[in-house]
């Protein structure tokens, strides 16, 4: 498989529609303070996202990542050939120095074989040329999310006002880009 990523622009944000984001998870995360706390999954199915409605739909997604790409949010697809494996958004600076990691989705099928790693290789390289000193990420709980950022060099953090009340059950962990004062 030879995957290459690329650019996206606010008109793509549609083509998240590609994705199978479904996934069965086992276990999930509680976030208390600077801790994780893991436990038996409540809901062990997490559904594709769905072509309308509100929560989890493909319109309300591209409504909430449309002004942060055309705000300077850097947006990249990974691609092998034109079928669209997996995508990222690079997001605003919740603080100085701190910019968001605003999503992360992988297909189902392409999981497990580096897309997640490459989409991230490119945003830190560019959230370091950026001069970010870290990044910040609101995660879903579930293992394989937490997992993959906790492997990537995410710690569990106090969370951020403003995240914390968009997504208040995620996790919320920081990743230091170079050291911190």
């Amino acid at each position: 498989m030879s995957i290459h990523i690329r650019s996206l622009g606010a008109e793509d944000l549609g083509r998240i529609s590609e994705i199978d984001r479904s996934e069965e998870i086992e276990t999930e995360y509680l976030q208390d303070g600077e801790r994780l706390i893991a436990q038996p999954a409540t809901m062990t199915s997490i559904p594709d996202f769905f072509p309308s409605g509100e929560s989890h739909s493909v319109p309300e997604l591209v409504e909430t990542w449309h002004p942060v790409v055309l705000a300077g949010g850097t947006l990249v697809g990974a691609f092998e050939g034109s079928k669209l494996a997996g995508m990222a958004l690079l997001g605003a600076e919740l603080e100085p120095g701190v910019l968001e990691l605003a999503l992360l989705y992988v297909s189902r099928p392409y999981r497990r074989s580096g897309v997640a790693t490459a989409l991230m290789d490119e945003l830190e390289g560019r959230a370091r040329e950026a001069g970010a000193r870290a990044l910040y990420v609101s995660a879903v709980p579930t293992d394989s999310a937490v997992g993959f950022y906790v492997a990537r060099g995410f710690s569990p953090t106090e969370p951020l006002p403003e995240p914390f009340e968009k997504e208040p059950d995620d996790i919320h962990m920081l990743m230091p880009l170079q050291d911190l004062p």
